[in-house]
């Protein structure tokens, strides 16, 4: 049987930037994603991605292996991802790279193991962005390979457990989309000229994605809600030290506003715009939490988290 391989998107919520020096971030699965699917003799280098986890497969296990030769046979979709034309940022990239890496080594026996898939897909994903300057942590190869609610650190996942009860998690688009590649690239410049302040500002991230990870592997909403509010900050900081916009006018207006239903909202991921989150708790009327966040200008998302990561199903599952 031919089978389709699949993985979700992600929302980085914690951590970003910091988890580039090895800090800890947290990093959730979401219900956008791609799908690879066999096509047969498609045109090599048709993805950058797509073409990486080819040679990365090769590379590891010969260029006659079997999953060598199907990864230059794939294509995937990755339409899920998109609000019309406007692409969300939820993670694209690292999903074609899982999916496409996860139907390859079906084809090899014995293969397909999710550490594998992990090792490979990360490696593949890291080469691709590399040459735009930014090989990334591997967070968002975590979320599509292992789904659910993931702590990553030092480049490796630690697979937590359900998004906490007691606490609704409310998506939203900025308005606008932005180049992760490209404001990781203008921090880190801007971490060369002024160390002192930038680094200090990173250093806030790190503490306040710890506090906030604690607080959701303890499944505390309060303190979940809290740390978020603190890696909000911290992120406001970063922002003021780079002199780069990190921070949506949407979403501070969001954060002010959802003070009233004991909650906040941050940016998720580089920021700079695509996908912001709010927390409120459950108690909150979800209806009353919409209007709030649309009226701040806030583009609500149909998304909830993904407990299940990269998978292999029939084409008609």
């Amino acid at each position: 049987m031919t089978l389709v391989a699949t993985a979700p998107g992600k929302l980085i919520l914690t951590g970003e930037y910091a988890v580039l020096d090895g800090a800890s971030a947290l990093v959730v699965a979401v219900d956008r994603r791609a799908v690879a699917r066999m096509r047969g003799l498609a045109p090599v280098g048709s993805s950058p991605f797509l073409l990486s986890v080819a040679h990365e497969i090769a590379a590891r296990r010969g260029a006659g292996d079997p999953a060598a030769k199907a990864a230059l046979e794939i294509s995937v979709d990755s339409s899920a991802f998109y609000d019309g034309a406007q692409k969300l940022g939820l993670g694209s990239s690292a999903a074609v790279t899982v999916a496409a890496t996860a139907l390859a080594l079906s084809h090899a026996d014995g293969a397909g193991h999710p550490d594998e898939v992990f090792a490979i897909a990360s490696a593949a994903h890291a080469a691709a962005q590399g040459a735009r300057g930014a090989r990334g942590s591997g967070a968002d190869i975590a979320a599509a390979t292992y789904g659910g609610v993931i702590r990553f650190s030092g480049g490796k996942p630690f697979p937590a457990k359900q998004w906490p009860r007691g606490l609704r998690l409310v998506s939203f688009f900025t308005g606008e989309s932005a180049d992760t590649a490209t404001l990781v690239a203008r921090v880190m410049a801007a971490r060369a000229e002024r160390p002192a302040a930038v680094n200090a500002a990173l250093t806030a991230i790190a503490d306040a994605s710890t506090a906030a990870i604690g607080a959701v592997f303890a499944g505390h909403p309060s303190g979940i809600i809290g740390g978020l509010a603190l890696a909000a900050a911290a992120i406001d900081r970063l922002a003021l030290a780079t002199g780069i916009p990190l921070v949506p006018d949407c979403v501070i207006a969001a954060r002010s506003a959802l003070k009233a239903f004991g909650g906040t909202a941050k940016t998720t991921g580089a920021g700079g715009g695509d996908v912001a989150i709010a927390v409120v708790p459950e108690t909150e009327d979800p209806g009353a939490v919409h209007r709030t966040l649309v009226a701040c200008g806030c583009q609500p998302l149909s998304l909830s988290v993904d407990d299940g990561g990269v998978d292999l199903r029939s084409p008609a599952s």
